[in-house]
């Protein structure tokens, strides 16, 4: 029997130190996300293998920094007489896979099991014999990141409600603020119905225990008692608009038992999963593999079409948690463009709603709100690399107008929304004046003009595209010769002197030039002129000599704004260096463990540059471009398009990839066509076929040819234009 690949799936890998991945179940671009949450102070999704577990709880980010959002509407069962304060439990037995999690709460001994579907959370617990069954709800249950403030950069209870509606049923809302990128309240509601009877119950509020049926206010809890139940099976439905929301998915989803709800979950993430299959690789590749595209898959949440976005009805598929593009167009987006291009298409087309309705797109879109700007609009990368790749259904038009009013009109508020432009327009580039990662947002804001420019293109538009084209060569305008690195300028021009390219001050948050990295590590981002950028360094011997001191010296990790570096030695025609980086990283930065990955996951771009990289096909953001390296699998065969009438891609190694010996490409044909690059178009492989790649020990003299600068790209587009 052919095995599944949900069985080589295992969320534990990535949920500790700065990884934050969830373990609990949850299904692909699922509002519920459920999981365990062990005693504060919280990581941002709210679980450490080291702590106690406190309780379960229904919403979670996964793979996100930052400080804290979700975690509510808590679950903690107990057993004896009702009551409110319960000492943390124990971990015993803990188990997990697609779409399940169970352990066992010590010394309880209360054995817990989570499943879920698309909207509601499916919990059983199986007491011991003879043992009182009780359960505390916790209406106000929200994580909490240590040394954030609750209620700005961390969430906070601040109203709600809970409702004992039968002896099956209970409702509920929960009122909560703060949390990364914006403070603007939201609220979750949920519906909860028991398979067995409430012998007893008891409300409380921060005031304490109340009288009646109901209770409201800021941090709402139920203790309830089922009695000798044995097994007690609860089925929660979150919405996001209502009760009554909440109440018709556990009708309309949960409607089976326990079991078939865990078996439908696994089965839901197979068919996800057999959009690609791997063959010949180690059982820890694989396992890598399979589990971090169940991590590409878990953000953003589809909110459906005019259902349970609680701020507008447009006839658009919404979604929220895009936490945040910033992250995701790295390659994320990318890849899901490979492997579920309606997805990709159906998140664009939100991102033009949300446009229509704010007036600006959204970097990060959390809870009816953008929220904070990392750099520019990565929303502008991505309509771009859309259009190059053909995608359809999306009104390229109106996209391109919302993209160029990020770099025309003021922004009301640069925090949530479009850019810091005054500099930008006057200067030529962002001076010392824009407080926070001024050359960092500089060098973006660039290269989504490139975008702009590229798109107006593509539609035709000769003029737009020229000015466009013109603006992003400002990014050289923070070109520091001396130092070969981009760096500050004040507003009169002069450079600053006591900066320093390699360090960041006071942290890689907070630093005034560049975000997340330092100036060292970020002048590798010019993605609309490499070519530039290895003519600045003296040429290829010298920019490749450049890129061996950046690795060798330790400057390179595993963050968002780095992960195309290893592939930039292919720009100096050199893919053989490439591969040697690629595995380098692979082998440094991804373990099947819990703290197996070399930073946050951030919404699928640390998954992606593990699939992409082992499948030995990888994307450059905002262009049609992938570059090839040796992939760790020996077979990999994706189905790309429509889920309904799919093409076949193959990438088949001829020679042992797998094993240590065989990391260069000696030769390539694309269906049966030699291919003398490290580098193919989307349209090469957009349709299928079978990419043969000949493998060996030792690097040749293969895909020497360096992919095409755009910015030359734009001559040949001028003239087809004026034809």
């Amino acid at each position: 029997m052919e095995r599944r690949r949900v069985e080589d799936v295992d969320p534990f890998i990535g949920v500790d130190g700065e990884n934050n991945c969830l373990c609990g179940p949850y299904l692909p671009n699922s509002i519920v996300r459920l999981g365990p949450d062990t005693l504060p102070p919280h990581l941002s999704h709210g679980y450490d293998s080291s702590r106690p577990i406190i309780r379960f709880s229904h919403t979670h980010v996964s793979g996100t920094g930052g400080g804290g959002r979700y975690g509510n509407v808590g679950f903690t069962p107990y057993t004896g007489m009702p009551r409110f304060q319960l000492d943390p439990y124990d971990k015993g037995e803990e188990h997990a896979e697609s779409g399940y999690y169970s352990v066992k709460l010590l010394p309880a001994a209360i054995q817990a099991e989570l499943t879920s579907t698309m909207r509601t959370g499916v919990h059983r617990y199986t007491y011991p014999a003879d043992e009182l069954a009780g359960l505390l709800i916790d209406g106000g249950a929200v994580i909490q990141v240590g040394g954030d403030e609750p209620g700005k950069t961390t969430g906070i209870s601040t109203g709600g409600y809970i409702e004992v509606l039968s002896e099956y049923e209970l409702a509920g809302r929960s009122d909560l603020r703060g949390g990364w990128g914006h403070e603007f309240p939201y609220s979750v509601y949920f519906y909860i119905r028991f398979d067995q009877p409430m012998q007893s119950y008891m409300l409380m509020d921060a005031g304490g225990v109340r009288q009646g049926p109901s209770v409201d206010g800021a941090n709402c809890k139920a203790s309830l008692s089922f009695g000798d139940c044995g097994v007690l099976v609860a089925k929660t439905g979150i919405s996001y608009v209502s009760a009554g929301k909440a109440r018709a998915s556990v009708d309309r989803e949960a409607s089976a038992g326990f079991d078939d709800i865990r078996q439908a979950a696994s089965n839901i993430w197979e068919d996800k999963l057999s959009r690609v299959t791997v063959e010949g690789g180690s059982r820890e590749h694989t396992r890598l593999f399979y589990t971090l595209m169940t991590r590409l898959f878990c953000m953003p949440s589809d909110l459906g079409v005019d259902d349970e976005n609680f701020a507008w009805e447009s006839g658009v598929r919404h979604y929220t948690d895009l936490y945040a593009l910033w992250d995701s167009v790295r390659n994320a987006n990318s890849l899901i463009t490979l492997l579920d291009p309606q997805l990709e298409v159906d998140i664009l087309n939100c991102l033009l709603d949300i446009a229509d309705h704010t007036g600006w797109l959204p970097d990060a879109w959390i809870m009816g709100h953008s929220a904070m700007i990392q750099g520019g609009s990565s929303a502008d990368i991505l309509f771009c690399e859309a259009a190059l790749k053909k995608l359809e259904g999306i009104d390229y038009g109106k996209a391109l107008k919302q993209m160029r009013k990020n770099n025309e009109v003021p922004s009301p508020d640069t925090w949530l929304y479009g850019r810091h432009l005054k500099d930008y327009h006057t200067l030529g580039y962002l001076s010392t004046d824009v407080k926070k990662n001024c050359v960092s947002r500089h060098m973006e804001y660039a290269y989504q003009d490139w975008c702009i420019g590229r798109l107006a293109q593509e539609l035709g538009q000769a003029e737009a595209a020229a000015d466009y084209y013109e603006s992003s060569e400002k990014l050289w305008n923070l070109w520091r010769e001396d130092l070969k690195c981009f760096a500050p300028r004040r507003p009169g021009g002069e450079w600053v002197t006591s900066f320093d390219p390699e360090s960041c001050l006071p942290d890689s948050w907070n630093d005034p030039y560049f975000y997340e990295g330092t100036s060292l590590q970020w002048s590798f981002s010019t993605h609309h002129d490499f070519h530039g950028l290895v003519e600045r360094h003296g040429g290829a011997e010298e920019f490749i000599s450049h890129l061996d001191r950046f690795f060798d010296g330790g400057f390179y990790n595993s963050k968002e704004t780095m992960l195309h570096i290893p592939y930039l030695y292919i720009y100096a025609g050199r893919p053989d260096k490439a591969a040697d980086r690629v595995r380098e990283c692979l082998e440094t930065y991804f373990r099947a463990e819990r703290d197996g990955l070399g930073d946050n996951e951030d919404m699928g771009c640390q998954s992606a540059f593990y699939i992409c990289s082992a499948m030995g096909l990888y994307p450059l953001m905002g262009q049609d471009l992938y570059f090839l390296v040796p992939p760790l699998f020996d077979k990999v065969m994706l189905l790309l398009g429509a889920k309904e009438n799919p093409t076949s891609l193959t990438i088949e190694a001829q020679g042992e990839c797998s094993g240590s010996g065989n990391r260069y490409i000696l030769s390539a044909t694309l269906n049966g066509k030699e291919l003398n690059r490290a580098w193919v178009r989307h349209k090469e492989i957009a349709g299928g076929g079978t990419l043969l790649l000949e493998l060996g020990a030792e690097p040749g003299e293969w895909g020497s040819l360096i992919p095409p600068s755009p910015l030359a790209e734009w001559e040949q587009g001028k003239q087809q234009l004026s034809r």
